[in-house]
């Protein structure tokens, strides 16, 4: 279920709250606090039920949970003075009193949405002007005017290079086009049977510039980047660009353990990448994507090389220094690692990548005990991507090694909301060389006292 409420979208299944283009980034109980609000909106929550609901039952100070409030409020530009959204009434509690529309999620890919069917609207709106062909319905093509149910999609052969996520390529894509079309009007988007799907050039590149838009923090961006890149590349597939973002999406998929089939992808990945350099074998990013899979292949040393090569051309592409962070931290040297992600964060302080390095940066500390450096970086990294999972196991762990057990709990559970079956044994943000794990152990350690099973 959606909850739609001024220029908001909240959306409990994925844990977002989205203006607008963008995510609102929320610790966990506020963002808890704010999905109990809206549920129960009929009527006034109280102090008790709050606690009950939020922190099940444990004792917490009344500064704590006027915190929590004022955090809801802020983050969605509400305030306690106007109280437009959520209302105090004193000495009962507070109650949600925005205009709330309910918009039920459709759990079926190759149902139309009516998210989908807003994007066709919006898009065939623009049409008339660019004198462009009619539009179909995601999951239909038109043929000689009508639209026509499309061949459910056939899984792809392990050997081809189209392989993608199929559950993105209907819903995500066309909630990516609403979100982009207040700057960007698409092309051509039918899909044809008589002339084999093909679409313009052009086409292409405004699904590659919409797919840059998307912050791969999370598992359904990365799919619904990752489903549009694809989509590029079979538009065009003499675009080094298309082919270059295609393949920093498959890795970064195979990196974060949201690829289903992580020796299949990093194939793909590395034909993609071909592909590329054969074309633009002096392009930044297609060279960028190479640092990237070597990375994701685990031959770091050359990662290294390949990176610190490609700094020389380009001394101001941050995402190099990222690499070759952590490409010495799986290596075991810290000490380098953490040189590399402080200079990424200073030459692009505003990166959507930010959080990456952030993260980086925070697991350094933590595996030399400076703590509460590690908390302050890790808590950054959290906020900035709430549900990439990682930052915030680092975060539970950093929080439990200084004692504060609370804060280490909530941080763990949010984890476990996005990843519930893993353990000590499972929980591997990469693999790295016999130094680098040998330094896990404190973050491991952290996440045993954190609650994490064994």
């Amino acid at each position: 279920m959606l909850y739609i409420f001024d220029d908001f979208v909240l959306d409990p299944g994925r844990r977002e709250l989205r203006s607008g283009a963008s995510a609102v980034a929320m610790e966990p109980q506020v963002f808890d606090l704010l999905v109990h609000l809206i549920r129960h909106r009929e009527r006034v929550v109280s102090r008790d039920e709050m606690i009950e609901s939020i922190w099940g039952g444990r004792i917490v100070s009344e500064s704590a949970l006027s915190t929590r409030i004022n955090a809801v409020r802020s983050a969605i530009s509400d305030n306690g003075t106007e109280q437009r959204l959520i209302k105090t009434l004193p000495r009962k509690g507070v109650r949600f009193v925005g205009d709330v529309r309910e918009e039920q999620k459709l759990t079926e890919a190759t149902s139309v949405s009516p998210l989908e069917r807003r994007a066709v609207e919006i898009i065939d709106a623009h049409r008339t002007a660019e004198d462009l062909p009619a539009l179909a319905l995601p999951g239909t093509a038109m043929i000689e005017g009508y639209s026509e149910a499309l061949s459910p999609v056939e899984p792809t052969p392990s050997g081809s290079r189209h392989v993608l996520a199929p559950r993105a390529t209907v819903a995500a894509i066309a909630a990516i086009c609403v979100l982009s079309l207040g700057t960007l009007t698409w092309g051509y988007l039918a899909r044809s049977a008589e002339s084999g799907r093909r679409m313009s050039i052009e086409t292409a590149a405004k699904l590659i510039h919409v797919s840059e838009e998307i912050h791969m923090n999370s598992r359904e961006n990365y799919e619904a980047a990752r489903a549009l890149r694809q989509w590029a590349v079979d538009l065009d597939r003499h675009n080094a660009e298309a082919l270059a973002d295609l393949t920093f999406a498959i890795v970064t998929g195979v990196l974060n353990h949201w690829s289903e089939n992580e020796v299949a992808d990093l194939h793909a990945a590395d034909l993609t990448l071909q592909d590329a350099l054969s074309i633009a074998p002096g392009s930044m990013k297609v060279r960028g994507a190479q640092c990237h899979i070597l990375r994701a292949m685990r031959q770091y040393e050359a990662a290294i090389k390949a990176c610190s090569e490609l700094a020389q051309s380009f001394p101001k592409y941050a995402f190099l220094h990222k690499e070759v962070g952590y490409d010495r931290l799986m290596m075991g040297q810290p000490n380098e690692a953490l040189a590399e992600f402080l200079e990424a964060d200073r030459l692009e302080p505003n990166s959507q990548l930010r959080w990456s390095w952030q993260q980086g940066i925070g697991v350094v500390y933590l595996m030399q005990g400076q703590d509460q450096k590690a908390i302050e970086w890790l808590a950054r990294a959290a906020l900035e991507a709430p549900n990439a999972a990682n930052p915030v196991a680092y975060l539970a762990s950093a929080y439990a090694l200084v004692g504060r057990e609370q804060e280490a709990h909530e941080a763990l559970v949010h984890y476990r909301k996005l990843w519930p079956n893993t353990t000590l044994e499972t929980f591997r943000p990469s693999i790295g060389t016999a130094a680098f794990n040998s330094k896990m152990q404190r973050v491991l350690e952290g996440l045993r006292l954190a609650g994490l099973p064994e």
